[in-house]
């Protein structure tokens, strides 16, 4: 009896290494799996986010009352009157709150005064808005 113990003892012993890793790697499949489920909806926001900045933008330039505004909010650096335009244009309270509002002028010599409106997301959600000249009348 003796020596069958020792030998089912020496069998176990010897597969019990091969189902250690069999079991650390089924772990680390679902972790990554988490881990793309987790950014799944981060990159649906950073889209919807990006969307919603290309159809301000554009609203925007269509409406020569909001499009001045927005200038004059990036010419004197405000942002609580650039976060009014964008409020009429698309984005929510929610999209802009905890939001980094950047507000930046030049980029161009030359050719029409431009608005353009870029969003990244998410920690920290920033919106940059650039006018594209240096040389503003407004």
């Amino acid at each position: 009896m003796n020596l069958l113990s020792s030998i089912l003892l020496s069998i176990v012993a010897s597969l019990l290494p091969l189902a250690v890793p069999i079991t650390a790697r089924g772990e680390g499949s679902s972790g990554e799996q988490d881990a793309r489920s987790a950014d799944t909806p981060r990159t649906a926001d950073a889209a919807s986010l990006q969307k919603k900045a290309s159809e301000a933008q554009a609203r925007i330039r269509a409406n020569r009352d909001d499009r001045d505004q927005l200038m004059r909010a990036i010419k004197i650096n405000e942002v609580p009157l650039a976060k009014q335009v964008l409020l009429r244009n698309g984005f929510t309270a929610e999209d802009l709150e905890n939001a980094k509002i950047t507000l930046r002028t030049g980029g161009e010599k030359g050719g029409e005064d431009e608005i353009e409106i870029s969003a990244t997301c998410c920690d920290p959600k920033e919106i940059t808005i650039q006018r594209s000249l240096d040389y503003f009348t407004k």
